[in-house]
């Protein structure tokens, strides 16, 4: 009779917990890109930038970037010492390599002088 009453009880936890999900999956996809004013009843964009603020420091940046050089270069002579490549496609696939490498250095630096750096700008937190 235990054994019977504790295998019920372990299954309704587990369907419990289970039921459980969805109401979170619901709340998760609800759309807060509008919130309603109660001044004029009208409908105003919700953008207060307080969660676009962040810090990414100059020495994080050079942290990053020295990762992407590095992972580059690995990927570069890895591509070089391929035997089963002719060196046409060796010299395709490194070409793309190295703008592959610019288009990601250029993202850290747009990271890093983004006016939501506080790290790199004058303003303060919110």
């Amino acid at each position: 009779m235990k054994k019977i009453f504790t295998l019920l009880f372990f299954v309704g936890s587990v369907s419990a917990s289970f039921a459980q999900t969805g109401a979170r999956q619901r709340d998760d996809n609800r759309n807060d890109q509008f919130v309603k004013a109660p001044s004029n009843g009208a409908y105003n964009k919700f953008d207060t930038h307080h969660d676009n603020i962040y810090a990414f420091s100059a020495r994080e940046m050079n942290q990053k970037i020295d990762k992407i050089n590095y992972d580059f270069s690995m990927k570069i002579k890895s591509i070089q010492y391929n035997r089963r490549l002719s060196n046409r496609a060796k010299i395709s696939l490194i070409q793309k390599l190295q703008v592959e490498k610019g288009r990601q250095i250029q993202l850290v630096y747009f990271k890093f002088n983004n006016k939501y750096n506080v790290s790199f700008s004058d303003h303060k937190k919110i």
